[in-house]
């Protein structure tokens, strides 16, 4: 409690933490280097200075790069040719598919075909709503199934 009572406006040479004698002492002391200090030696009770071994003979060495295996700019840009070409094939098709079901839906003329689903009668006032075939608009191995669907539908 003694320091309540000490004058926070004095000179605070007693509070400096480097004038501690134990700060001093090891500031002041021969320590080994960096460089010899060794964290794995062969055995704990071995001398850390007496195993060091030095990094190499000589302090700098040129560096050295391995060739790489990257291959040549020619060999990309071939590479680069190819799969243009096989995106361009692949877009080909794609528009020679649009245009083939356009021609389709340009075949059926102004009215297409008419619409028959859902099954009403010819009298009814009310006309079906769309076009269903199931022959034309589903795959084969799924034409079975949906025709269940519907029949348990209806």
């Amino acid at each position: 409690m003694s320091g309540f009572d000490s004058n926070p406006f004095a000179d605070p040479a007693n509070d400096n933490p480097f004038h501690d004698s134990s700060v001093i002492q090891v500031t002041n002391s021969n320590i080994e280097p960096v460089e010899q200090f060794n964290p794995f030696p062969a055995h704990p009770t071995d001398s850390l200075a007496a195993h060091t071994t030095p990094a190499s003979t000589t302090p700098y060495q040129p560096a050295v790069l391995q060739p790489s295996t990257e291959p040549s700019p020619q060999a990309t840009a071939a590479a680069a040719q190819a799969n243009l070409l096989r995106q361009q094939e692949e877009l080909e098709r794609k528009a020679a598919e649009l245009e083939r079901r356009e021609q389709e839906l340009h075949s059926r003329g102004p009215g297409g075909k008419e619409n028959n689903w859902p099954p009403l009668p010819k009298s009814f006032p009310i006309k079906p709503c769309f076009y269903q075939d199931f022959s034309e608009e589903i795959p084969l191995e799924y034409q079975r199934v949906c025709k269940m669907m519907y029949y348990l539908w209806m």
